[in-house]
């Protein structure tokens, strides 16, 4: 009979000892989703003193607008998130592009802007030179430079056609620069 007891005791003091193991295992999984590792290479948001900072996530869309001052033309464009941005908070952004004012800051979502005083890519100019008609692509300054040059002679043009290539034909977007060759053509 002593011996159904101490066993009895035994297995006791062991149930209980398990059952406080696996108790306090269950409890720290379910205070938190993530563990203080993951909450830490996330780096998401950051908690000081009461405040909380918001940080760029690694898979945060990132966008970059360029404002063009002389045409009046912005380019929106969606490009890969530089590995080097991923938990900076948002002053720690500024800091990196000094020069680019931040329009959203999320930890999803990044939209850059600045304003350029030049105009945009895509304005052309087609004029004669020589006896073809040639491309030239507005650069800074207003300066033209060589784009392309075109099969199109002056032989079979009206002469209000070689005027106003004389004078230069401006043309915004590469789509009507085709449309303005395919006319001449």
């Amino acid at each position: 009979m002593k011996k159904i007891f101490l066993y009895s005791i035994l297995i006791f003091i062991f149930s209980i000892g398990t059952g406080y193991f696996y108790g306090s295992l269950w409890k720290k999984e379910n205070v938190s989703d993530v563990s203080v590792n993951e909450a830490n290479s996330l780096n998401i948001v950051k908690e000081t003193a009461g405040v909380t900072e918001e940080k760029v996530a690694y898979n945060a869309s990132f966008a970059l607008k360029k404002y063009y001052d002389k045409c009046g033309h912005f380019k929106f464009n969606y490009s890969e998130l530089p590995i080097e941005i991923v938990n900076l908070s948002k002053s720690e952004l500024q800091n990196m592009y000094p020069d680019w004012k931040i329009e959203e800051f999320t930890s999803n979502n990044i939209v850059l802007s600045k304003k350029i005083k030049d105009y945009c890519e895509d304005h052309y100019v087609l004029k004669l030179d020589n006896e073809n008609v040639d491309v030239f692509h507005i650069a800074n300054n207003e300066e033209l430079e060589f784009f392309k040059s075109t099969d199109i002679s002056t032989e079979y043009l009206t002469s209000d056609d070689i005027n106003n290539l004389q004078k230069g034909i401006y043309v915004y977007g590469i789509s009507n620069l085709n449309s303005a060759i395919e006319d001449f053509e």
